[in-house]
């Protein structure tokens, strides 16, 4: 048989949990409302209109984007730059990446001989445009200048490094493409 202070704070547990219970299911049922406020009304399938879509581009790519509940594809493209858009590109891109090695001993050195032998402010963005055949016939010592840091092992590895940047390879194409015209 129980005490009657043993029955009264059973009591006040019993009490406790159910209002700890009641306010469990109170946050529960306010969730629920809110989701149901915010959530559009959905349709049912007989009344979703019949739309003919087009099968979407290769090139294109599609992100599902959830909004409101409902997924929507969302299409992003880059517009086609023209040519001389991809040539400026591709110049400012071969500055970024020399910008990155302007410190570099080795180039140092590369482009005081280049200055001190054409008299002009010559780096290889210049040298690697298309701007190369008429460099190299206006300054025909450009060669000798090319060969004496070719064997120097420092300039060999920043040059490995500099031109195994798939990004400097591809700028270069871009830019030496306008010779072949």
């Amino acid at each position: 048989m129980l005490s009657w202070k043993s029955r009264f704070f059973l009591g006040v547990i019993v009490l406790g949990l159910s209002f700890i219970a009641g306010v469990h299911l109170y946050r529960m049922y306010q969730e629920r409302l809110s989701q149901e406020e915010t959530s559009p009304a959905g349709n049912t399938f007989h009344e979703v209109s019949v739309v003919a879509q087009d099968d979407p581009q290769p090139d294109v790519m599609a992100l599902p984007w959830a909004f409101y509940g409902n997924k929507k594809e969302i299409y992003l493209e880059d517009v086609p730059l023209e040519v001389q858009e991809k040539r400026e590109q591709a110049r400012q891109t071969l500055r970024s990446i020399l910008a990155d090695y302007k410190d570099n001993e080795a180039l140092k050195s590369f482009y005081a001989d280049l200055r001190s032998s054409t008299g002009e402010e010559l780096d290889l963005a210049a040298l690697s445009g298309d701007q190369l055949p008429r460099l190299l016939e206006k300054y025909p010592q450009l060669k000798e200048v090319m060969a004496k840091h070719a064997q120097d092992p420092q300039f060999a590895a920043v040059l490995q490094e500099i031109f195994s940047n798939p990004q400097f390879a591809q700028s270069v194409m871009v830019l030496q493409a306008g010779q072949a015209r």
